[in-house]
């Protein structure tokens, strides 16, 4: 079993009255749970009562040395902490505070005693392959997935794309995404692309609405770089980083796609949590068993 882990870094998604008696909650069973609970200042300036609760105010660097970071939200929360964090060995540990909670390891009605169990070392860190982005001489990086997405909803988009320096192809459509193996149960998922699970080492290329009946979604070695090009005569592309929109593809540019050299660190209760998750959250079958 692993080492108890003592220092715990906080941070929640959106400040409601929820969140906030969580806040409180964990709080009150600080010195039971012999734990350090640690908040940054930007999230602190969230919740009013945070330094009289006994949540110590950090800056950034002490931040990345927290034993784990526990977080109150949604997917997109935890997908925040989890680049962030990127680059120090601090884990995220999601407690579902949204809707589907996909990365979440605890649940919002229980969380407290299985959260006693992780501390104690009842747990394993997952390593989520990232995806670096390069385009115009900017790099970023996601957890999730980069998406190229057209912008003016009455022209169709179109895209020459290269996979490890090889032409593939042409397609006309409203959208390229490349996801990891986290991001592939996110709008892959949703674009019909298949669920890959965590610790796979691969890429999902998929296309959003391809005007074609021959496409379906490809899995992609990590070491293999995807280039796009905008062909469009019309049609720029917002360039979206885990949600974010970072640029636009203007016609003529090109952008390098390729699995990034940082692993973004997941907490988990369990061998099976990826399949348990699978189960309940994306197939709905909770009461199955």
């Amino acid at each position: 079993m692993a080492e108890r882990l003592r220092r715990v870094a906080v941070l929640t998604g959106f400040a409601s009255a929820a969140t906030g008696a969580a806040l409180k909650e964990l709080a009150a069973a600080r010195e039971r749970l012999g734990v350090q609970l640690l908040m940054p200042s930007d999230e602190a300036a969230r919740h009013d009562a945070a330094t009289a609760l006994g949540y110590e105010l950090v800056d950034e660097a002490a931040l990345r040395t927290a034993d784990v970071c526990l977080v109150f939200g949604g997917d997109g929360t935890i997908l925040r902490s989890l680049g962030r964090l990127l680059g120090s060995s601090v884990p995220t540990l999601g407690v579902n505070y949204g809707n589907v909670g996909f990365l979440a390891a605890l649940g919002r009605d229980d969380w407290g005693g299985g959260l006693e169990s992780i501390l104690e070392g009842d747990h394993r860190v997952v390593e989520l392959l990232t995806v670096d982005v390069h385009v115009n001489g900017q790099s970023f990086t996601a957890v999730n997935d980069v998406i190229l997405s057209r912008v003016a909803p009455r022209h169709v988009l179109q895209l020459e794309y290269e996979v490890a320096g090889v032409t593939v192809g042409s397609m006309f459509c409203d959208g390229l995404i490349i996801a990891s193996p986290t991001g592939s149960t996110a709008y892959n998922l949703s674009c019909g692309g298949p669920i890959v699970e965590w610790n796979a080492g691969v890429l999902v290329l998929n296309f959003i609405a391809p005007h074609s009946l021959g496409f379906r979604p490809v899995i992609l070695r990590p070491d293999h770089v995807i280039s796009a090009r905008n062909v469009s005569p019309l049609q720029e592309a917002e360039i979206v980083v885990d949600g974010d929109t970072v640029g636009r593809l203007c016609c003529g540019d090109v952008v390098r796609i390729a699995a990034g050299p940082q692993l973004a660190r997941l907490m988990v209760s369990g061998e099976g949590s990826f399949y348990q998750n699978v189960e309940e959250k994306l197939f709905d079958r909770r009461d199955a068993r």
